[in-house]
């Protein structure tokens, strides 16, 4: 019989039985001691007629040594990173809050959980003097394995700033400064 609900219903039940998986993983977190305390950090700086690169260390990073972090699933396979509320020093050691609600956890989106690398970013956008121009900070996380699941995960947090004069269009970028940490993690059983 055309439209017999046993044979419209079997490709459903198929693609249900298919979307199993990953759901929720806790990882007991580290940061490179070293570089938390000591933030190695890259600036270019773009004002002249050639860009100039500077290296250095900066102060201590603003983040917890020790953290927790849990990976959740999110909507279309896509995973959301839950860690606790990140203020990260800049590598003149100004803080840079990218939660300005002050809440406990921040909460990154992120990319699939079906394979790694995975990808989790925040963005925040300062304006400096009315009308100057603005610092753009992104925040992104990188966990380097190839799976979520894995007992232990490794990657690294980085904060890049982008400062820019102008606004909009007319915005004309003067500086950018990366600065990198490393981490490792085990997961919670």
């Amino acid at each position: 019989m055309p439209g017999d609900v046993r044979t419209r219903g079997l490709p459903l039940v198929l693609l249900l039985a298919a979307c199993g998986g990953f759901e929720q993983e806790a990882y007991d977190v580290v940061l490179d001691e070293a570089q938390a305390l000591a933030v190695p950090y890259s600036c270019t700086d773009k004002t002249g007629e050639d860009d100039v690169t500077t290296t250095g260390a900066g102060g201590p990073s603003g983040l917890g040594h020790h953290q927790r972090w849990t990976v959740r699933a999110d909507e279309f396979g896509a995973t959301l990173l839950e860690m606790p509320d990140v203020i990260f020093n800049d590598h003149l050691g100004n803080p840079i809050d990218f939660d300005e609600d002050n809440v406990a956890l921040d909460v990154l989106e992120g990319t699939t959980s079906s394979k790694g690398p995975f990808q989790y970013v925040n963005i925040r956008a300062i304006p400096l003097v009315m009308g100057t121009g603005i610092v753009t900070y992104v925040l992104r996380i990188s966990i380097d394995n190839k799976s979520l699941e894995d007992d232990a995960i490794h990657g690294t947090i980085a904060l890049r700033g982008s400062r820019a004069s102008g606004l909009g269009s007319d915005a004309e970028e003067q500086e950018v400064c990366t600065s990198t940490l490393r981490f490792t993690g085990t997961r919670v059983k």
